[in-house]
């Protein structure tokens, strides 16, 4: 056997228990399941009035449990996965805007996230997931 191959044998089996050792880590917090998410909105339009305000929102059918897009600034569009990143499959892990409008909030979990969707108490550890948004005139879209 040559010295290379004795080499990076036990390499090989050091690197495998190490990618095993990672991936069980990731299994203990599951992450939010991939949707394919390609939305066009006509700001014109009378349903989509509340993007016409800073911190307006609206909500989405798209996405795993939804999507709410939140206006920062007239060219300013952010948009979010409403599955909460703390226990994704449970059935009521979905965020909502706060009726303050201040923040969101998984009412299951009790997790909280501010506006830019970025975790503000637990037990969630990671933002919400984060949706492309890009303005053409009056048309926003918003993808993944």
């Amino acid at each position: 056997m040559s010295t290379l191959l004795r080499f990076c044998l036990p390499a090989s089996l050091l690197l495998a228990a190490g990618l095993a050792a990672c991936s069980s880590n990731t299994a203990a917090e599951p992450g939010i399941p991939s949707a394919v998410v390609s939305e066009q909105l006509n700001l014109s339009n009378q349903q989509y009035a509340a993007l016409r305000f800073d911190n307006g929102y609206v909500y989405l059918g798209g996405g795993v449990r939804g999507i709410v897009v939140v206006r920062q600034n007239a060219q300013q569009y952010l948009a979010f996965e409403r599955n909460c990143p703390y226990e994704p499959y449970n059935a009521c892990a979905k965020v909502s805007v706060d009726k303050s409008g201040f923040f969101m909030a998984d009412s299951c979990c009790g997790s909280r996230f501010d506006m830019r969707g970025q975790v503000t108490s637990g037990p969630a550890r990671r933002p919400l997931r984060q949706y492309s948004t890009a303005l053409s005139g009056n048309l926003l879209y918003v993808t993944n």
